[in-house]
C-alpha cells in the first residue's frame, strides 16, 4: 500500500510540475524579438550606455541600442520575428525603443518601436499577425507600418513605395496633429503638411538602396526556418519591369518618352500599346 501510495503521489508531483510549467509558459508575457545586422558598409557603430562600438554582419543588437551609420555608410538589418528589414542611409542614427514578441497560437504577436534620430531608414515589412504593431516615430510624427515598402526621414517625410502607410503628424505652432494615410507612389511633406506625388528624382536617387532592401526582403534564416517574406510579385514605383511593351500593368514611364503602353486602365496580359518597347 505504502508503495502504491508513494508511486501515485509521484505521478501526481510529475503532473503538478509539468501543469506549473505549463502554466508558466503561458503567463511568461512577452520577450525580447531579435535584430541582426546581416550587412554594413562603412562606419556602423551602436550604444547603448556611455560607449560607442563599431558593428558588423552577424552582430545582434537589443532594445535601447542606438545605431549610427557614418558618410557614405549604410547598415542593413534583420528584423526576424515581425519579418521586417531595414537599410538605415548614410549619416542616420536611430533608437530601438521596444522589440517585443509573444506566442499567439501558430503566430508570433511582435510590438516594435523605433525612434529615427536623424537621416533616413528604407523598409520593407510582410503583413504583421493581428494585433502586432510597428511604429517608427520622428521628432513630429509616428508612422504606423502594417506591410509595406517605405522610407522615412527623421524630418517626418515619408515615401510608400508599396502598399500604405499611416502617420500622426504634429502640426508646428501647438496646432494639435492629423492623421494622414499615405498611398502607394505618394510622399508625405512635412513642410507643407500634404500628401504629393513622389518625384521621379528622389526614386532615382534611391533606388540602388531600395533594390538591396528588396533583396534582403525575399528570404531570411529565422532559427533555422527559411522565412519568405514576399512571395508575392507585385510593381512598384521603384520597379518599372517590362513597361512599354509587356503589359503588366500600370509603371512609369521610361526616360526618353516612348508611346505608353502599361498607363491607367491596362492590366497584366491586357497591354495599352502593344508596340511601344519595340519602336
Amino acid at each position: 500500500m505504502k508503495k502504491a501510495l508513494s508511486a501515485g503521489l509521484g505521478f501526481f508531483g510529475v503532473v503538478f510540475m509539468a501543469g506549473l510549467v505549463a502554466v508558466t509558459s503561458v503567463n511568461a508575457g512577452p520577450s525580447a524579438a531579435r535584430i541582426t545586422i546581416k550587412a554594413t558598409s562603412g562606419e556602423v557603430c551602436c550604444s547603448n550606455d556611455a560607449s560607442i562600438y563599431p558593428i558588423q554582419a552577424g552582430d545582434s543588437i537589443t532594445a535601447g541600442t542606438i545605431i549610427m551609420t557614418g558618410t557614405n555608410s549604410t547598415a542593413d538589418l534583420i528584423l526576424p520575428d515581425s519579418g521586417t528589414v531595414l537599410r538605415m542611409l548614410p549619416e542616420s542614427s536611430m533608437n530601438f525603443s521596444r522589440l517585443n514578441k509573444e506566442p499567439a497560437g501558430e503566430q508570433i504577436v511582435t510590438e516594435t518601436s523605433l525612434r529615427l534620430l536623424k537621416g533616413s531608414v528604407i523598409g520593407s515589412q510582410r503583413k504583421l499577425a493581428v494585433p502586432s504593431r510597428f511604429y517608427i516615430a520622428t521628432e513630429k510624427s509616428v508612422a504606423t507600418i502594417v506591410g509595406t515598402e517605405y522610407v522615412v526621414n527623421a524630418s517626418g517625410a515619408v515615401t510608400v513605395l508599396d502598399g500604405q502607410v499611416s502617420i500622426n503628424y504634429n502640426l508646428p505652432g501647438n496646432k494639435g496633429s492629423v492623421k494622414v494615410s499615405i498611398p502607394q507612389g505618394y510622399s508625405f511633406d512635412p513642410a507643407t503638411g500634404t500628401v504629393v506625388p513622389t518625384s521621379s528624382q528622389f526614386l532615382q536617387n534611391i533606388i540602388a538602396d531600395v533594390n538591396t532592401v528588396q533583396q534582403n526582403a525575399q528570404t531570411f534564416k529565422a532559427g533555422g526556418a527559411t522565412i519568405v517574406v514576399k512571395p508575392e510579385d507585385f510593381v512598384t514605383p521603384t520597379k518599372p519591369k517590362g513597361n512599354n511593351g509587356v503589359g503588366n500593368g500600370v509603371d512609369p514611364q521610361p526616360p526618353g518618352n516612348p508611346p505608353v503602353n502599361d498607363g491607367p486602365g491596362t492590366s497584366p496580359g491586357n497591354p495599352g500599346n502593344k508596340g511601344g518597347a519595340n519602336k
